[in-house]
């Protein structure tokens, strides 16, 4: 709120460039795609050596797996911001406390590795909730998702 209010201040017209909806979703990409650089510099770093993963028993799917855990967290950034935002904007403590618990139970799920099944599967589950929670805080209906998938207007 204090960030709408400095930039309405700072408008000419006295109005938010800015909806909250539009703040959670450069919010939560920032912070994906801060997460997902910072990811793969690890990655590339243990590319790097002083010994390749992969070698002597370890699995080959690595680099593979990371980079799908990559994609995934970026994605599930923009989800929890935008329900980090309606929660916060609606004081629904619960939709905040659901998005911590969701990334403890993601960031958690990587202690399965490197039996990758067991972190993979269980994040891209998170995602697809949490994909569903933000389109339907966001405004989004079953009938918008019928019409885009029969290209009607």
């Amino acid at each position: 709120r204090k960030a709408i209010e400095g930039l309405v201040a700072l408008s000419e017209d006295g109005c938010s460039p800015i909806s909250i909806q539009q703040m959670a979703y450069v919010a939560g990409v920032g912070f994906g795609l801060m997460s997902g650089a910072f990811s793969m510099i690890n990655l590339l770093a243990d590319a790097l050596g002083p010994g390749t993963v992969g070698i002597h028993g370890d699995s080959q799917l690595y680099f593979l797996t990371s980079a799908f855990m990559t994609m995934v967290l970026i994605f599930l950034h923009t989800f929890w911001g935008i329900i980090f935002f309606h929660g916060c904007e609606h004081r629904r403590w619960w939709e905040i406390a659901a998005v911590v618990v969701m990334h403890l139970a993601v960031s958690g799920s990587t202690f399965c590795n490197p039996l990758y099944v067991g972190s993979l599967v269980p994040s891209y589950l998170m995602m697809a909730i949490a994909a569903i929670w933000a389109y339907l805080l966001s405004g989004g209906s079953a009938q918008n998702v019928r019409r885009f998938l029969l290209c009607k207007s």
